[in-house]
């Protein structure tokens, strides 16, 4: 439809429901068609339905206390392209009128039901709290886990340096490959990723206090770290190794070769996790764009092998 000149008249088209394309893609959770709509610029993404809802009103109108993954791949792309959330069609005056015109009616008899009601409401309230809670707990208990056995891993390199120690001369107690390269690589990339994951350590330790917004704060900074330690402890993994085969000229080279793929793969899986959940700048959404579209096509890829079955 994009593509055919003919078409382009119903891109912004709508159906019996005020639906144009975009709130239909978000409606049936397709992100990559939602991605591809929203990098269009003949799309109107600030149009409504006839619920008064834009397509980002309808992406968060998911049903279930948890979303699925398309449908967070769903959000996000429209976070990207900034699709406003439809505004509020009532006035705060009219509000408070109406507000105001029902309380006088209901005071007196409905002053039972109304703290029956506050109570339902409060439970429900404490309910959702612990059940998120819950949900985040598994996740903080998962990457605490993680962070502590790189802790544990580049805590014992730190004393095994690869080559072992001078034993006598004016060097003694020295590493022995001190003065190469690759060995300055790996003691810095294995003192960032120790200093990383223990400050990890430290951000999930704050998040065990059972808030959920510090769980969120918490889970947004430790994620980035976490990934740069792992990043790391593959770096210092790939330079240890070198330097204790660095004479067999092929053998080096083909771990260099590997490490240096297998470190961008890792980099390339983990950056997703910490996406940012808006841009504001059309050069960040390019650069972003490439992460999330791997991730589309890896859930799209699931989906169809689901339907399939």
């Amino acid at each position: 439809m994009l593509k055919v000149p003919e078409l382009e008249n119903l891109i912004n088209e709508r159906d019996k429901n005020g639906n144009t394309a975009l709130h239909l893609a978000t409606k049936k959770v397709h992100p990559k068609v939602v991605s591809i709509l929203t990098w269009d610029n003949r799309v109107s993404l600030e149009l409504l339905n006839n619920k008064g809802m834009t397509a980002l009103d309808i992406a968060e109108d998911y049903r279930g206390s948890i979303p699925s993954f398309q449908q967070r791949l769903t959000w996000q792309a429209l976070r990207y392209a900034n699709v406003p959330r439809s505004k509020t069609q009532l006035s705060r005056a009219q509000l408070k009128k109406q507000s105001s015109r029902t309380q006088s009616m209901r005071q007196r008899s409905m002053t039972q039901s109304n703290t029956q009601n506050s109570r339902t409401q409060s439970n429900r309230q404490r309910s959702r709290n612990q059940s998120s809670v819950e949900n985040y707990k598994d996740r903080v208990n998962t990457l605490l886990l993680v962070s502590m056995l790189v802790v544990t891993v580049t805590f014992a390199a730190g004393f095994t340096m690869p080559g072992g120690y001078n034993g006598s001369g004016p060097n003694e107690g020295l590493a022995t490959m001190f003065e190469k390269h690759t060995f300055h690589v790996f003691l810095i990339s294995n003192t960032i990723a120790m200093y990383s994951s223990m400050a990890v350590a430290v951000v999930l330790i704050w998040a065990q206090l059972g808030d959920v917004s510090l769980i969120i704060v918490s889970m947004k900074l430790a994620l980035p770290l976490l990934g740069i330690a792992l990043t790391m402890v593959s770096s210092a993994f790939m330079a240890g190794v070198y330097l204790v085969v660095s004479k067999q000229i092929w053998l080096a080279n083909f771990i260099l070769i590997i490490g240096s793929l297998f470190l961008l793969a890792v980099m390339v899986l983990f950056a997703p996790l910490f996406l940012p959940s808006s841009l504001n700048h059309h050069v960040l959404r390019y650069i972003f764009y490439y992460p999330f579209y791997i991730l589309v096509l890896v859930t799209e890829s699931n989906a169809d092998e689901n339907s399939t079955k």
